[in-house]
């Protein structure tokens, strides 16, 4: 079994190594982000700016370098709000935390839509009791090895349509309240990759109206509701062509990468069918503690949607709508 990949992006030593390290992110993650053949304006940046405080960072090709652990203490204040075009935010594994009494109506970090060609690198940050951990509105950014625990969304990634570009490897998002990572309106350019959604209240991801994203290499256990939904009931928009796969990866040897959560480990909605899904290379078991399935398609014989090469319980095969769109096939 292939190990989660770690550090795409490493913490900035020399500018450079950010773009480089970026580029080779972009192109393990799609051929298809053209953007990432461009130079990175901020590489050639010569003094960073640091951050110690909380606040709005929204010049151009500039380099942002966090000092120290932030904490916000008013309930509708935003941690980190990062805009402009050409940048990198360097968190160097501080955490950023609120401390206020009430529930936070903020963000802990706010890429606004503005934003073009943005870089967040985390190190390992934690970013906890929000909201939002970080809601991505931004085009053309990019973000890396940040955890995201106890806010209410880990990672939202909010995109402006097909042509937006949000990619995020190496997330960890646990134990947040609502879903760990939810992707709504990204186009073919979105993608997650090399990470673990875990323990969170909802979903451990979850995918609206969207077209193409890719959700790859991943574990999602123990959350309270499916592993990985795509679609939804009440009104929150269907997708198109969304990638779930590469999912073989479990704990320890031949565990599932996909299990214990109280709904279905992956689900593909009923407003999914005929748009053209693909789940692939899952391995999928003991989920539906609750109610629900390993793999479970609500569409009748499919749909339009494609499950292959994935591994799960075959006593659990009667209790997908149609088994017989999904492959019994062990990778």
């Amino acid at each position: 079994m292939k190990a989660i990949k770690r550090g795409f992006f490493q913490s900035i030593g020399a500018p450079g190594v950010s773009f480089l390290a970026l580029t080779a992110a972009l192109v393990l993650t799609g051929p298809q982000a053209a953007w990432a053949k461009k130079a990175h304006a901020s590489a050639n940046a010569v003094d960073p700016m640091g951050i110690t405080t909380c606040g709005s960072y929204t010049a151009n090709n500039t380099i942002y370098l966090v000092q120290n652990n932030l904490t916000e203490t008013v309930a509708g204040n935003t941690c980190l709000t990062l805009g402009g075009h050409d940048n990198t935010l360097s968190l160097q594994g501080y955490s950023i935390t609120y401390t206020g009494t009430g529930t936070s109506t903020g963000d802990g970090i706010f890429v606004e839509s503005s934003a073009n060609e943005d870089v967040i690198e985390g190190g390992g940050s934690v970013i906890s009791g929000f909201a939002v951990g970080v809601l991505d509105k931004g085009g053309n950014t990019a973000g890396d090895a940040i955890v995201t625990t106890d806010n209410g969304v880990g990672l939202e990634m909010n995109g402006t349509g097909e042509s937006t570009t949000e990619i995020w490897t190496n997330v960890d998002s646990t134990a947040n309240s609502k879903q760990g990572i939810y992707i709504y309106n990204c186009g073919d350019e979105c993608g997650i990759s090399d990470f673990s959604a875990s323990g969170n209240g909802a979903d451990g991801v979850l995918v609206t109206g969207s077209d193409g994203p890719r959700i790859s290499v991943f574990t999602a256990t123990g959350n309270g509701g499916a592993g990985v939904h795509v679609g939804c009931t009440w009104g929150c928009g269907s997708n198109s062509e969304v990638k779930v796969g590469d999912a073989p990866e479990g704990a320890t040897a031949g565990s599932a990468a996909v299990t214990g959560n109280n709904g279905d480990g992956i689900f593909l909605d009923a407003s999914e069918s005929t748009n053209m899904d693909q789940v692939y290379l899952i391995s999928a078991s003991g989920n539906g503690v609750t109610s629900g399935h390993d793999l479970h398609d609500a569409s009748s014989t499919c749909g339009g949607n494609h499950w292959v090469t994935n591994d799960y319980g075959t006593a659990d095969a009667d209790g997908v709508l149609s088994p017989a769109c999904i492959p019994l096939t062990p990778f």
